[in-house]
Parts: C-alpha cells; structure tokens; sequence
C-alpha cells in the first residue's frame, strides 16, 4: 500500500462542476510533488456547504487502485 498525503480547498461551486458531471477527475499535487489524479466522488464525504478542505491522506494498492480517503486535518 501506498500512501500520499495532499492539501485540496475546492470551493463549492468548482465541485459542482464534478457533481453535474461536466468532470469527473480531481488533480492535485501531493506535498512531495507528485502529481494525483483520482475520482471526484471520493470526496463526496467531506462535502460540506463551503466545498472540500483540508489536508488529506489517498491510499492506494500496488495496481494504483483506491483504497482508502482521510481527511487528516481541517483547512
């Protein structure tokens, strides 16, 4: 299993646009570096009326399959 841990403040309306349907991928950058792209509706949630924020911790398998979602600390 690995681990990445990132920071993510998506303001309600941008989600929106992920619960419509017109996008379906979140992309963000970890605190390391890398580059993650993972399904919006992992984050459904932590959806509250201000968006998702906060700094979070992605799991994931040796095949790059989800895992697991926490929301670390609040933003």
């Amino acid at each position: 299993m690995t681990r990445v841990r990132f920071s993510l403040n998506l303001p309600a309306e941008t989600y929106r646009r992920y619960y419509q349907g017109q996008a379906n991928m979140v992309q963000v950058r970890s605190l390391d570096g890398q580059r993650l792209r993972f399904p919006a509706a992992i984050l459904r949630p932590y959806l509250s009326h201000a968006g998702v924020s906060g700094l979070f911790e992605l799991e994931f398998d040796e095949n790059q399959r989800f895992v697991s979602l926490q929301r670390l600390a609040s933003a």
